[in-house]
């Protein structure tokens, strides 16, 4: 395993990302950076919205654009960077920051693909994680996922998701920066990546509350991985 300091670069846009200054690096990314401030009006925003309408509608509508653009592009690994603009960028960032079933479901989006995993749950779970037959599913899509040694992850599928949670690194301010870190590092790990631990350093340096990103760092140490990188 390298250490913390080792600069990554990514598989196809040849981005150097070292872990001390990961944000930076993106400057390829087009759309011009959020403040804090932007940022906060969009949170101000989502918890008024849930405030007067419910969790479950106001998250629902305000993610399901952004979502389904993600989608989209999740479905289509040729896409170029790009296939969020910044509006649909800040707008998942502010929604990972308030719940965690954003980042749940973006995760799976990318491991597992809409086969598995249609756009029409993930969403239904982002708006209501803590229904039992929502939090049922997603556990154990993701069991079985990590327990069947044949089911490799799909290369072109995690990279397409890597570099948009990247794009969005670039856009938002350090706070909004922990959870898609996280959610690299993991699926990272997934692949049997070992840069996945510099994305989860950063995550950690940025939030060392970011229990995801503690959990891949642990799964790291103890050389635990899904089943099919027992296999190699």
């Amino acid at each position: 395993m390298r250490d913390a300091d080792t600069a990554m670069r990514d598989s196809q846009g040849g981005r150097i990302m070292n872990v001390e200054n990961i944000g930076a690096a993106m400057d390829d990314v087009a759309a011009m950076p959020a403040t804090n401030e932007d940022m906060e009006r969009i949170r101000y925003g989502i918890e008024r919205d849930c405030a007067r309408r419910g969790t479950s509608a106001a998250m629902r509508d305000l993610i399901e654009g952004p979502f389904m653009r993600w989608m989209d592009a999740m479905g289509d690994a040729r896409t170029e960077h790009g296939a969020l603009d910044r509006a649909d960028m800040m707008t998942i960032a502010a929604a990972m920051d308030r719940t965690l079933a954003v980042r749940d479901a973006l995760i799976v989006s990318i491991i597992l693909g809409e086969e598995d995993a249609p756009r029409e749950f993930l969403l239904d779970f982002i708006a209501r994680p803590m229904l039992p037959r929502n939090a049922r599913r997603l556990e154990d899509l993701l069991g079985k996922s990590f327990r069947d040694a044949a089911r490799r992850p799909g290369k072109a599928r995690c990279d397409q998701g890597i570099d948009m949670l990247f794009d969005i690194i670039g856009v938002v301010p350090e706070r909004y920066q922990v959870q898609p870190l996280a959610v690299i590092a993991y699926v990272l790990w997934w692949m049997g990546d070992e840069r996945a631990m510099l994305c989860a350093l950063r995550a950690l340096a940025l939030d060392e509350d970011c229990s995801l990103a503690a959990i891949v760092c642990s799964a790291l140490h103890r050389h635990v991985g899904p089943a099919w990188t027992v296999e190699i």
